[in-house]
């Protein structure tokens, strides 16, 4: 890849035992101590706290429960320094969040108030928008699969963006959702969604923000492979990933 791209790279650790990728969950805290040190060691500039599995079958949690596994990991991982964004699309957990140290919000609800905004803007802190159009992971499993297409992703985004900008954030990052896709989608309609966006970034590019991809978890380690490399080739700006190691091998192919 050209020297001139280096994309943030955002490294996952989910609290939540029921998440689907199990060499991602740290409980415990030696757990969560070693597999931040691990994150940032392998390449993650910053460390995603997740503590609400999006696994179709998981069990649901309440808020209250998604902070008591939150708000104490977050605790623990800044006294080791790193940058943490906190992946929730609760905005009660999003401004108890701020309020304990994190430096973003990773919100994949499907609008955020303009309370929480006011408090991220009040924190200099980042917000990452995501493209959600069932309100949130637990609504999607009873709602029918949404339309998906470019043109929706930039009508849900771009209102947002306008009262994110609005409320005093300085720092947006759009994110079109590679991840949170309805369940009774088929592999082969999940890869097409995928990629179409993988391939159009240019398009989203027209809202003037940075771009955050999921380089998605698939189970067969060459499709991971390839997923990952096709967000690299697209020059994303932001990548989440559960192996940012496979990041930095693929970025230094061919510098």
């Amino acid at each position: 890849m050209p020297s001139d791209y280096s994309p943030q790279i955002l490294g996952i650790l989910n609290l939540s035992p029921e998440s689907m990728v199990k060499e991602s969950i740290a409980t415990s805290k030696d757990e969560i101590e070693t597999r931040a040190r691990t994150l940032s060691a392998t390449g993650a500039d910053w460390i995603d706290l997740g503590a609400r599995s999006i696994t179709p079958d998981s069990p649901m949690i309440d808020d209250a429960e998604e902070q008591s596994r939150l708000l104490p990991a977050l605790a623990l991982i800044l006294r080791g320094q790193h940058s943490i964004s906190v992946d929730t699309w609760s905005e009660a957990t999003a401004i108890a969040a701020l309020g304990a140290g994190a430096r973003a919000i990773n919100f994949t609800g499907g609008q955020i108030g303009s309370d929480t905004l006011d408090v991220i803007a009040e924190n200099s802190a980042t917000l990452f928008l995501t493209f959600m159009p069932y309100g949130s992971a637990y609504a999607m499993r009873d709602s029918e699969p949404a339309q998906i297409s470019l043109d929706r992703v930039i009508d849900h985004l771009a209102p947002q963006i306008k009262a994110a900008r609005s409320a005093g954030v300085h720092e947006i990052v759009i994110d079109p959702n590679l991840g949170i896709i309805h369940a009774a989608t088929d592999d082969e309609s999940k890869i097409h969604q995928q990629l179409e966006i993988i391939w159009n970034l240019e398009m989203l590019r027209g809202l003037g923000c940075p771009i955050l991809l999921y380089a998605a978890r698939k189970p067969e380690r060459l499709a991971r492979i390839m997923i990952a490399s096709a967000i690299i080739h697209a020059r994303a700006d932001y990548i989440r990933t559960h192996t940012p190691e496979m990041i930095k091998r693929l970025l230094n192919v061919n510098a």
